[in-house]
């Protein structure tokens, strides 16, 4: 999940999906409520921990750290060096695993009424144009990281993307490499409600229906593997030379003839 929030155009959110710790993680996120802070109140530190679901979140934060710190170069490095081939094994990866547990579709009403609204969400990120405004107020900034967040919530919206969008996502990468600590309070403030409050919906969601929101994860992960290729055309990618096109299209045949494999295999 920390690799993916690296790349633009992918969320920890499809990875969480894709590796079968999405549930659990929003049972735990959603938690975190006016319960937790009477248990906390009371100096019960060990049935917080537990109700939070504790030792499992914690691991998970310090994976994604730990991978961040040491894969977000190399991650880097291939973005630059090889695009297309590490594209096209992205997009190849995404779109595979629409089609395994949980996400297989289910051919229903609910099915085709969550594919109409995840074209719904889809089209909406492609049709408003990424701006930069000059001058960013602390409310706009709190907004910005209220609706980042749906990265980490959200499968197949990328939160870099939603931060192009509202322009700030300069700002924020200044912040970071500044140490700003001002702006960086507001915007993980307003990032922090928005992941409870919208856990808290998608877990709603989960229980009561479950297949109609699976079916609107389906449409925005495949919908949404062209915002891989937003930053460059395949003009610029290919520059003349036909291999890194041969390398890429090799990379993705893989990838599918991998997931069906392992998923006949499950």
């Amino acid at each position: 999940m920390g690799v993916a929030e690296v790349i633009p155009g992918i969320s920890g959110g499809t990875i969480a999906l894709i590796l079968g710790v999405y549930e659990r993680l929003i049972k735990a996120i959603s938690c975190f409520d006016y319960n937790l802070l009477l248990l906390l109140k009371d100096r019960k530190i060990l049935l917080s921990w537990m109700k939070i679901d504790g030792n499992f979140l914690f691991i998970l934060l310090l994976g994604m750290l730990l991978s961040i710190y040491s894969l977000s170069s190399v991650i880097l490095f291939l973005m630059q060096v090889h695009p297309l081939a590490f594209k096209s094994f992205l997009s190849s990866l995404l779109f595979c695993s629409a089609f395994i547990e949980p996400l297989r579709p289910k051919i229903s009403k609910q099915f085709f009424l969550g594919i109409l609204i995840s074209i719904l969400i889809c089209s909406l990120l492609y049709l408003i144009p990424a701006k930069e405004v000059e001058e960013i107020s602390s409310l706009y900034l709190l907004f910005s990281g209220f609706l980042a967040v749906t990265a980490l919530v959200v499968p197949g919206i990328s939160g870099s993307f939603i931060l192009l969008l509202l322009g700030t996502y300069s700002l924020i990468l200044q912040a970071v490499r500044d140490f700003e600590l001002g702006l960086l309070l507001i915007f993980i403030t307003g990032a922090i409600m928005g992941l409870l409050s919208s856990a808290r919906a998608i877990k709603y969601l989960y229980e009561k229906k479950k297949d109609l929101l699976l079916s609107i994860f389906f449409g925005l992960i495949i919908f949404c593997i062209p915002l891989i290729w937003q930053e460059q055309s395949m003009t610029n990618i290919l520059e003349g030379n036909s291999q890194p096109l041969l390398v890429g299209l090799i990379l993705g045949i893989l990838t599918v003839l991998s997931f069906t494999y392992l998923d006949r295999r499950s």
